[in-house]
């Protein structure tokens, strides 16, 4: 088979695979199936709440590249600014909503970008801050799959 027709039947066929998907039932992607712990918040609260975690997403890539740059003064201010610091400016009326499962893995969350910041400020082991940060992952990873906030 000449490159052409390859190219053709290979980008026809990744194509069909990519229409297929549309067709996937929307149900599939309904909010009905998501089981998740809704947490009631209002309009504000959860606009705080999503702008701490995308700071935590930001810090986080922040952090991967200074990994790989092995620039530790990048590390240390990235995590540091999600740290303890800032889980300090947590709204007290805010947290009081918040069940306890989630009130645990806010600062399990803080503390571990803590220490990637300690690291980074100390030995400066590119290995150790990323292990904190496969670790921190995990913290996170496991709280999206338990809780969603919705308005009130």
């Amino acid at each position: 088979m000449n490159r052409a027709r390859f190219k053709k039947r290979f980008l026809g066929g990744v194509m069909g695979c990519f229409l297929g998907l549309s067709m996937v039932p929307s149900v599939m992607a309904s909010e009905s199936a998501d089981t998740r712990e809704v947490i009631w918040v209002s309009a504000g609260e959860k606009a705080a709440i999503l702008s701490e975690m995308r700071a935590f997403l930001e810090a986080s890539q922040t952090i991967l590249e200074g990994s790989l740059a092995d620039d530790m003064d990048v590390i240390e201010e990235a995590a540091r600014s999600v740290g303890m610091k800032m889980m300090r400016g947590t709204p007290k009326e805010l947290h009081k909503k918040l069940p306890s499962g989630f009130t645990a893995l806010g600062p399990k969350a803080h503390r571990g970008f803590e220490a990637i910041a300690d690291e980074a400020s100390g030995m400066g082991d590119r290995e150790v801050v990323l292990q904190h940060l496969a670790k921190l992952q995990k913290t996170c990873n496991g709280c999206h799959a338990i809780y969603r906030f919705e308005v009130k």
